[in-house]
């Protein structure tokens, strides 16, 4: 059995004391996040979720910053604890640091280690991927390491997965946290570098150890030991719709800390590396008289912009299908970052593969006739069905926000009436001569 008197409870001034001095220019937990916030702090491109849930105390949970100043290999995300957040700082102080919340376990988190769990942590939405992949980092971390390795305090956490499988069937419950390579849960007992008494390094059997670190004494986290970065997956239908739900709870006893820390912006469906639509529009630059459509060209973006513009400070905003997107380092949101056009832009889009467009932007006295200005489409605001007019010679398809294709016609129609449409937003691509053009029509 368990001693509990090795237990660090910090509190009243030597936790104030700690916490005010360990976490300075360290890693910095907010346990003040809502579920909410934190869901949309890991959300990444190709993703819509809705029917956020959370099971666990409101310490047990939050949002952490400034990683790069540990050794987890993870600079911001949300972390979620059979404990308190405010444990997770280092130094390593201790080999034994836990708060007990006095909360049940999880039946999922039972499942895979087959033991009783206690104070579980447990978040869940519905989501909706726009690619066939789901993708997450995360590092999974515990104070049960070294002392209780092969033990049956085997503290877990899990990805569970729930909804259609593209190979038949549905996905029931399935845990997405293995072992790269394997079948396993990543569990304190499948992922170590063997036992060892508290406060000294572990030297073997390494169960699975090319994914773990030993942290006994280290100077940025409290945790003794934690895994390297991991990438949970799996395998969907666009369009569909599935719950994720993650946790992470005590096995065995409530006593010492274990905790999950999710990368930020990582929960994605990657797509192509593609802009199918690039504009400066005036919601987004008050000094703008008219909005300003790219014309794209291969991986090529050309706007025209009245003199007088000021290019230093112009916000972009584009659409693509589940990419990433950066200037340099610094990642791009449509829509919101502003940047310098007086020179071309080059453009980095990250999905399932990566590619760099170029943005060009010309100051001219009258603006020219785009290819596409003769092309009416409305009207937008729409009640149902939308009217495109002078389209003879283009190419057009209309799609959701999913990507699914709605109505698509050649080159050969000059008046197309698109009916039953449900409320929604809807994009129509435009393509002639090479070039393209996409336009968001409101449909009420």
């Amino acid at each position: 059995m368990k001693t509990t008197y090795k237990r660090a409870i910090l509190t009243g001034f030597v936790l104030t004391f700690l916490f005010q001095t360990c976490i300075y220019s360290q890693i910095q937990i907010d346990a003040t996040a809502t579920p909410a916030d934190m869901v949309e702090f890991m959300m990444g491109p190709g993703v819509y979720y809705d029917n956020i849930t959370y099971q666990g105390a409101d310490i047990a949970k939050g949002i952490f910053t400034s990683g790069n100043s540990t050794n987890i290999g993870l600079d911001e995300g949300i972390f979620l604890t059979s404990g308190a957040g405010y444990i997770i700082p280092g130094p390593n102080m201790s080999s034994s640091s836990g708060v007990s919340n006095g909360l049940p376990g999880n039946p999922w988190l039972d499942a895979i280690c087959t033991a009783s769990t206690y104070d579980a942590s447990v978040l869940g939405f519905d989501f909706v991927p726009l690619n066939d992949t789901i993708r997450c980092r995360y590092v999974f971390g515990s104070e049960e390491y070294n002392e209780y390795v092969n033990s049956s305090f085997n503290d877990v956490f899990g990805f569970f997965v729930s909804g259609p499988n593209p190979n038949g069937g549905n996905y029931g419950l399935e845990n997405i946290a293995l072992i790269p390579g394997t079948n396993e849960a990543v569990t304190i007992n499948n992922v170590n570098n063997g036992w060892s008494t508290g406060g000294i390094p572990p030297n073997g059997p390494c169960t699975n150890c090319e994914y773990f670190i030993d942290n006994t004494g280290g100077l940025t986290i409290e945790y003794d030991g934690f895994t390297t970065v991991l990438t949970a997956w799996v395998l969907v239908i666009p369009g569909e719709t599935y719950n994720f739900t993650f946790g992470t709870a005590d096995a065995g006893d409530h006593i010492f800390d274990s905790g999950v820390l999710m990368e930020g912006n990582s929960f994605k469906s990657p797509g192509p590396a593609e802009f199918f639509a690039f504009n400066f529009l005036m919601e987004h630059n008050p000094d703008l008289a008219f909005d300003v459509i790219g014309e794209i060209e291969g991986h090529n973006v050309f706007l025209s912009v009245p003199d007088g513009t000021d290019l230093t400070d112009l916000v972009a905003s584009w659409e693509e299908h589940g990419a990433d997107v950066f200037i340099g380092e610094e990642r791009q949101l449509s829509g919101q970052t502003a940047n310098d056009f007086t020179n071309q832009q080059i453009y980095h889009l990250v999905g399932y593969e990566s590619a760099e467009w170029n943005v060009f932007v010309d100051v001219v006295v009258d603006v020219p006739d785009l290819l596409f200005s003769e092309v009416k489409i409305g009207p937008n605001p729409a009640v149902g069905e939308i009217l495109i007019e002078n389209s003879y010679g283009f190419e057009l398809t209309l799609y959701n926000t999913l990507g699914v294709v709605i109505y698509h016609s050649g080159n050969s129609q000059n008046k197309s009436m698109i009916g039953d449409l449900q409320a929604g937003i809807y994009y129509i691509k435009l393509k002639k001569e090479g070039k393209t053009e996409v336009r968001k029509i409101i449909v009420k």
